[in-house]
């Protein structure tokens, strides 16, 4: 099993899980948002792009899928990976038929996370796997709050590198965000991975190229979409 696979897993079931909102919808003959609405994922497109789209998340998903799963590390990926894309598409379109914005509402400054409700929607499935050894690209940070001083376990999504020595997160929701800045306040973290217990020191944030030079290639380009990303030492 290497990461490869878990990444496979994963990013298959989650767009067989994508494309079913889109059929549905597209089969029926009603318009849907998707990304080719205006602005993109909340302007509704007609059932025939619709249709497309699903179609083309569903053939993504199977040609990933293609090898079936082998492993109970790819087990668990391709379930969270699907739990989540639900959860995700069930926040974003459930907040766009009532009027709003979903996943593409402005964040405030200094928010420094996801939207609340999509945080409670995820992290069950998250805390359940995140650290295990079957399950190596997420891990559990504990931190304690820079001003309260509060003790949090947090899961984290791990991007492997080059370098063993390096810990490297993506933070998909920004430099703000409110662990990471916990961590450099801290300069320290402990991070639950693979089954054991790393001392990480000097926390350091990095920009989307900054962090791609440090990942494995084949995750360079998911590095580079994100907008920070944060790097430790193993102790």
């Amino acid at each position: 099993m290497s990461a490869g696979s878990i990444l496979r897993s994963a990013f298959g079931a989650a767009l067989v899980v994508n494309a079913v909102p889109h059929g549905v919808s597209g089969v029926q003959g009603r318009p849907f948002p998707s990304p080719f609405g205006d602005p993109a994922g909340v302007g509704m497109s007609p059932p025939l792009v619709n249709v497309g789209w699903s179609a083309a998340n569903a053939i993504a998903g199977s040609l990933l899928l293609r090898r079936g799963i082998r492993s109970p590390g790819e087990a668990a990926a391709a379930t969270v990976g699907a739990v989540a894309m639900a959860a995700v598409i069930a926040y974003h379109f459930g907040d766009v038929m009532k009027g709003g914005m979903g996943l593409r509402t402005p964040r405030v400054a200094g928010a420094g996370g996801p939207p609340r409700a999509l945080v409670k929607a995820t992290e069950p499935i998250a805390t359940a796997l995140a650290g295990h050894r079957s399950f190596p690209l997420w891990a559990v940070i504990h931190h304690r709050g820079r001003k309260s001083g509060t003790a949090y376990a947090l899961p984290v999504a791990v991007i492997p590198t080059s370098d063993p020595a390096l810990i490297l997160i993506g933070l998909p929701w920004g430099a703000e965000t409110n662990w990471a800045r916990n961590v450099i306040a801290a300069g320290e973290a402990t991070l639950t991975w693979k089954g054991s217990e790393h001392a990480t020191t000097s926390p350091r944030l990095l920009s989307p190229v900054e962090a791609a030079t440090l990942a494995k290639p084949l995750f360079r380009s998911i590095v580079k979409r994100m907008p920070a990303a944060i790097v430790m030492h193993t102790a």
